[in-house]
């Protein structure tokens, strides 16, 4: 299986500033955070899609990870898999996920419900609403809170990206001249 057409032709480019390469460092305890992921405003994918990359939702945001949350912070690059070549930002904070890549923003709240997941563009401009869930160690994204479409998990050092049929190994980049090839 080979990636679709459109990743082939245009393979995207890493975020430029080094911002995007930081993890931030989180509060060891709720109590102890400055600003929580609920207070910062929810993005959706603009109007025609981001031709470059754009700020990052969560900076600053120091709330913990929520208790059985995936570490899937950073900037990723799929090294396997018929998505080769697709890189994705991912932020994190408490249960809040923002997946930014190839043009669009999915900012959810990993709580199972379809009001705090993803309602927003998908696959070739189709409108779609999906509820995100935590479960065993994983990001489930779930078609109208039915059926599993997407699953992110760590394996060792890389991030585990399932898409429909499409099952991919992505490496983290460190700085925008990263070569996942040369590794």
């Amino acid at each position: 299986m080979t990636a679709p057409i459109r990743v082939r032709r245009h393979p995207p480019q890493p975020p430029i500033g080094s911002e995007h390469y930081l993890l931030p460092e989180l509060a060891p305890s709720l109590e102890s955070a400055t600003s929580k992921a609920v207070d910062r405003p929810v993005v959706h994918t603009p109007p025609g899609r981001w031709r470059e990359w754009p700020p990052m939702v969560l900076s600053g945001c120091d709330e913990p990870l929520v208790d059985g949350a995936p570490d899937l912070r950073g900037v990723w690059q799929v090294y396997r898999g018929p998505l080769k070549g697709h890189i994705e930002r991912n932020e994190q904070a408490g249960n809040r996920v923002v997946i930014t890549s190839a043009g669009v923003i999915h900012d959810m709240f990993a709580d199972g419900t379809l009001a705090g997941g993803v309602s927003d563009e998908g696959v070739g401009g189709a409108q779609i609403e999906v509820a995100a869930r935590f479960e065993e160690g994983r990001l489930n994204l779930y078609l109208q809170n039915k059926r599993l479409v997407v699953t992110r998990y760590r394996d060792g050092d890389d991030l585990v990206w399932r898409y429909g049929p499409y099952k991919n190994r992505l490496r983290r980049l460190t700085s925008p001249d990263y070569d996942i090839d040369a590794t």
